[in-house]
């Protein structure tokens, strides 16, 4: 019984593949980066996108925490205050006086 000598691949080795096989091979890799790469785009775009939201937050985060009200608000808010008790004292006597 002799042993069969391994198979060595080198420089001179064949190997043969169906074309249909070949073929179905490059579709499937042409496919699978296709797909990888819109998937990293559509990351991008959305890291981007929420990049730009949260700076108009704090933009506007900023913005409100700083704002006060024209002193035109703050009289005229004190006056509907003044006119509130007044209108209060006024039912207050009107009851006293039944």
């Amino acid at each position: 019984m002799t042993k069969p000598t391994p198979t060595r691949l080198n420089e001179g080795s064949e190997f043969s593949i169906p074309l249909k096989n070949l073929i179905g091979l490059i579709v499937f890799t042409g496919v699978s980066v296709w797909g990888y790469f819109g998937i990293i785009e559509r990351l991008a775009f959305l890291e981007h996108e929420q990049e730009m939201h949260w700076e108009e937050i704090s933009e506007n985060d900023t913005w409100i925490d700083e704002w006060t009200p024209p002193a035109s608000v703050k009289e005229n808010i004190e006056r509907v205050r003044n006119l509130e008790l007044r209108i209060a004292k006024i039912e207050t006597v009107m009851e006293m006086s039944k």
